[in-house]
């Protein structure tokens, strides 16, 4: 059995991730996962211990390497993608196979370190959101390759600005990967605005226009006020199609890409288009500080 920690407790997704792998009451439990996470970490200790003791978590750590020699992998799921780096950081130099939770980072250096840190070791890892293995995700792609090559296309999804977690990249991350699972990597500029604020904090709806050098484009709607929801719609040189995405099972999907990779699969996504995702993110932060194009080679 594959006995694995979790690094941070602030974010539901180590519920998610718990339910399906300890929970043998819970709808999501995945009987045949052969693994168990036995340990986590957290910086409030109140939340951990609620998340220890609902998921069936058998021992809660001082600090976060506390896991080292405890655990088989580690899940880093905190919210806040600029920790991350500091997060794994032994347990990559330690061989231990680890997952990050999106975004995997904030700052597109991280990120670059983290990747290369885990190719230096020779570590299983890997980094996504989970949405982009949602069954009617992976349905969506399959039939994208029948457009004839995605020309335009618009990614709706939610995402704030002005959050204690990093900024837009904390959300905007989900539609970026799907963005970039779609229409492939290699994005060169990024254009964005920010409409007028709507919350407390004063976010407002943000759109940003992604390019390639073989002249596709891409639209992210990031929204504050509309409803909940994960929207795609992509123009082929053939054909176009739209969905409006169920995602209710991309915690169950997305695991069994995570449990895999770390048992040593190749990772279903390349560092470089992890890197890239991140690149985007502060590329979006960068425009709408300047009001002008970025250009994703400047980061």
């Amino acid at each position: 059995m594959l006995k694995i920690g979790i690094l941070g407790s602030d974010n539901s997704h180590a519920e998610r991730f718990s339910e399906i792998l300890n929970r043998t009451d819970h709808r999501d439990y995945w009987p045949d996962a052969d693994a168990k996470v036995v340990a986590i970490w957290g910086a409030e200790p109140e939340r951990t211990q609620q998340v220890a003791q609902n998921n069936l978590i058998d021992e809660i750590v001082p600090t976060p390497e506390a896991m080292l020699g405890k655990v088989d992998a580690v899940f880093c799921v905190t919210r806040h993608g600029g920790l991350h780096r500091e997060l794994v950081r032994p347990y990559l130099e330690a061989g231990i196979p680890t997952f990050v939770d999106k975004p995997l980072a904030v700052d597109p250096a991280d990120a670059r370190a983290i990747t290369e840190l885990a190719a230096a070791h020779k570590t299983p890892f890997t980094s996504f959101s989970t949405v982009r293995f949602s069954a009617d995700t992976e349905r969506f792609l399959a039939d994208a390759a029948q457009l004839g090559d995605i020309r335009a296309a618009i990614y709706t999804g939610p995402a704030s600005r002005r959050n204690p977690y990093g900024g837009m990249i904390f959300y905007a991350i989900h539609s970026i990967e799907l963005m970039l699972m779609m229409q492939g990597s290699g994005v060169e500029w990024v254009h964005a605005l920010e409409g007028a604020g709507i919350d407390q904090a004063g976010n407002g709806n943000v759109v940003a226009t992604c390019a390639w050098a073989n002249g596709a484009t891409a639209t992210l709607h990031f929204t504050v006020d509309a409803k909940y929801s994960f929207q795609i719609s992509a123009l082929g040189r053939n054909a176009t199609k739209h969905v409006a995405l169920d995602i209710s099972d991309c915690y169950r999907q997305g695991i069994k890409h995570i449990l895999a990779t770390l048992r040593g699969a190749a990772s279903p996504v390349a560092p470089a288009e992890m890197v890239e995702a991140i690149q985007i993110g502060a590329a979006i932060e960068r425009s709408l500080d300047q009001g002008e194009r970025v250009f994703l080679k400047a980061l």
